[in-house]
């Protein structure tokens, strides 16, 4: 990495640290969040698993998108007279 990138990201770096290190508050507590052992907690759990599923699930998706987009790119790139601007390239 160069300098500048990493000068670029510092303070990014610095705001997500920060916001780590001072979340202790941000917890619930038994009163707020409920009884951990109750129904209603355990659906809340689950719910949020499932969520993180789904989303990891559409993100694996875009990211497979993006890679056979690049690996198709790549094979018309190769490919004699191939034009990328669109169209054929005249052969000389």
């Amino acid at each position: 990495m160069s300098v500048s990138v990493i000068r670029s990201l510092l303070p990014a770096a610095a705001a997500c640290l920060l916001t780590l290190l001072t979340s202790g508050s941000a917890l619930a507590c038994s009163v707020c969040f409920g009884p951990p052992d109750s129904s209603l907690t355990q659906g809340a759990k689950a719910g949020v698993l499932i969520l993180m599923g789904v989303i990891a699930a559409v993100l694996s998706g875009i990211a497979g998108v993006a890679l056979f987009w690049a690996r198709r790119a790549r094979t018309l790139e190769s490919r004699e007279g191939f034009d990328p601007a669109g169209g054929q390239r005249a052969q000389a």
